[in-house]
């Protein structure tokens, strides 16, 4: 009896050195996954729009990943009364291994639309986002910026300013482009019209965007059929009958091109307000970026 035991202790010490090497491996090769989901989906829109191009396009992002390894160990003894009494020692182990990441699938159509831009234009498709477009797409950004104390100080030294610069209220509305405007980031048509520090950041923005998308360029993926796809391709989606890969000399320009479409697909995000004096007054809510 003692033996079973110590057979028991010593599988018990076993397994817990064991579950903690396999948490281990299982987290690396968690992890080594996030990179190839987000070449597939990108891979299987380039499809989806090769097929149809004025699909709409998916995206989920990826957050909050989970690896969870659970080792079980049980003994016991069956008895036989005999004569003569023998006992026949029983040990029982499970594991359950968990991965799984979480995801938030993209809705806000503002950032549906600049995906579908960023598609069409790795098709070669000419599309920018229009002034309207951008106009109402810079009204949405400006709840975007954390009220930190840069631009709060900001801000308040600008106003000041400007106030002491202009005569009344009206003046000043005049002289001054603020997010709440109709036209925030379009040239202003007189020269002594400045930008609130919040409009600039707002503008700023928009011109990374813009400029993200004008860099998108076609040719450095391959369309056709199954049949169509070499060896050598590295990696490959699909949508329906219609296939994209992706051959060694394009994989730094897929790259590229994912993360930008990361960037467009994380542009809006629910806020969240945080009374917190002297710290970033902003967090993002629960889809994704």
């Amino acid at each position: 009896m003692t033996r079973i035991y110590l057979m028991l202790i010593f599988s018990l010490l076993c397994s817990t050195g064991c579950t903690s090497g396999r948490l281990r491996q299982r987290t690396i090769s968690q992890g080594s996954t996030l990179p190839e989901l987000q070449y597939q989906q990108v891979l299987d829109n380039l499809a989806l729009f090769a097929a149809q191009p004025g699909s709409l396009p998916w995206h989920v992002n990826l957050r909050e990943g989970t690896t969870q390894v659970t080792d079980s160990l049980s003994g016991g003894a069956a008895m036989d009364l005999g004569p003569p009494v023998e006992w026949f020692p029983q040990l029982i182990g499970s594991r359950t291994a968990v991965a799984q990441w979480g995801m938030s699938p993209v809705i806000d159509a503002t950032e549906l639309r600049l995906l579908r831009i960023a598609y069409r234009r790795a098709h070669g498709a000419p599309d920018m986002p229009s002034p309207r477009f951008l106009e109402d797409l810079g009204h949405e950004l400006k709840d975007q910026f954390a009220s930190n104390v840069d631009l709060a100080n900001e801000s308040e030294l600008f106003y000041e300013y400007q106030g002491h610069a202009h005569r009344d209220s009206r003046e000043l509305d005049a002289h001054i482009l603020t997010t709440n405007d109709a036209v925030v980031c379009a040239n202003p048509k007189a020269a002594v019209v400045e930008r609130s520090p919040l409009a600039v950041n707002v503008c700023r923005k928009l011109e990374m965007i813009q400029s993200a998308l004008a860099e998108i360029q076609p040719g450095w993926f391959h369309v056709g059929s199954r049949r169509d796809v070499p060896k050598e391709a590295c990696y490959v989606g699909k949508s329906g009958d219609c296939y994209v890969w992706v051959c060694p000399d394009g994989v730094d320009h897929l790259t590229e091109f994912t993360l930008t479409v990361l960037d467009l697909a994380s542009l809006i995000k629910e806020t969240q307000t945080l009374i917190s004096p002297g710290s970033v007054k902003f967090s993002p809510g629960d889809r994704g970026g």
